[in-house]
């Protein structure tokens, strides 16, 4: 992923316990980094569910947004791509 500075995907959930979800990656040596966590939340276990799976995506949707945006460019709409430019900014932090 260009210009990406955060921890390596692939990242999985993890939970642990009642309470929370961890957002998890495998790096060197077999260690596991924790990325995020995932709380307890107002609409119960199902939000928090919904909420870990789209974090644990993250690596896979930005590359397959810089993909779009690098190598099929001339087939998608400015609109879509003024967005997904959008997203990727974000996510870099730029």
């Amino acid at each position: 992923m260009e210009n990406f500075k955060g921890t390596p995907g692939p990242w999985f959930e993890h939970r642990d316990g009642f309470s929370t979800v961890y957002i998890e990656s495998r790096i060197g040596g077999g260690m596991i980094q924790e990325v995020a966590a995932c709380g307890p939340c107002d609409k119960g276990s199902e939000q928090q569910s919904a909420n870990a799976k789209l974090i644990a995506a993250a690596p896979e949707l930005l590359e397959a947004l810089q993909f779009i945006i690098n190598d099929c460019s001339r087939m998608i709409p400015k609109c879509a791509e003024g967005k997904a430019r959008a997203a990727i900014n974000k996510a870099l932090g730029e």
